[in-house]
């Protein structure tokens, strides 16, 4: 009679490419069955690996979206973004297994879904992130995230490398972002000055071009 062989969880999630903690969710799934040994170690039959392993063809993501003010959300940039990616996963046979949205500025580091999917990372529940631009996961600093990331295992994979031009109006709200909280430091939230430096500083910024009293060569035209 053939002797059956049996595995470790360590061993049987490395086979599949996946975490343990997601083989013991397959368990409580049904979607795997375990076997206990004499010491109540988690044991897995290599016949029961092998099954799995014909069935699980696509490769598992999760995907990150963001929009920075609520008109974009209102006016659906988000969820368009959101079946943009998963439309992208579709092609690529990728799985969806979650979506993380959020509505943010990428300069602010208190994000809640942002903070959820650092948290799965760190449990090595996930191993695949997709966004649409590096500065969806941060406007400032996507290198240490994607370093963090990938040292939990997990891959940060960008759809689009350039940013649309549509994008230039949510850089402006967040560099004056910027503007009004170093102007808070320098001057004080409640004091005249700094009310009076951070309009002049938006107004400056909103009009770009057209607020440049200096003709080409750099000369003031009202001299």
């Amino acid at each position: 009679m053939e002797i059956e062989e049996f595995l470790p969880v360590g061993k049987v999630a490395k086979l599949l490419g996946v975490t343990p903690q997601t083989i013991r969710r397959w368990q409580k799934e049904g979607r795997i069955q375990e076997t206990r040994s004499p010491t109540n170690r988690r044991l897995y039959s290599v016949r029961e690996v092998k099954r799995i392993m014909g069935v699980r063809t696509q490769e598992q993501v999760v995907i990150y979206a963001r929009v920075s003010s609520t008109k974009q959300k209102t006016d659906g940039n988000l969820d368009r973004q959101v079946q943009r990616l998963k439309q992208y996963a579709q092609v690529r046979g990728y799985e969806v297994v979650r979506v993380f949205q959020e509505q943010a500025s990428g300069i602010n580091e208190n994000r809640k879904q942002l903070h959820q999917l650092l948290q799965l990372a760190e449990q090595h529940e996930i191993q695949r992130v997709l966004i649409e631009f590096p500065d969806r996961l941060a406007r400032f600093g996507y290198r240490y995230l994607e370093r963090f990331l990938r040292s939990h295992g997990v891959t940060v994979e960008v759809t689009h490398k350039t940013e649309p031009k549509s994008s230039q109006e949510e850089l402006v709200n967040d560099l004056l972002t910027i503007v009004t909280v170093f102007s808070a430091r320098l001057y004080g939230k409640r004091s005249q000055e700094f009310r009076q430096k951070t309009k002049q500083l938006i107004n400056e910024m909103e009009g770009g071009v057209a607020c440049d009293n200096s003709d080409e060569n750099g000369e003031d035209r009202h001299s």
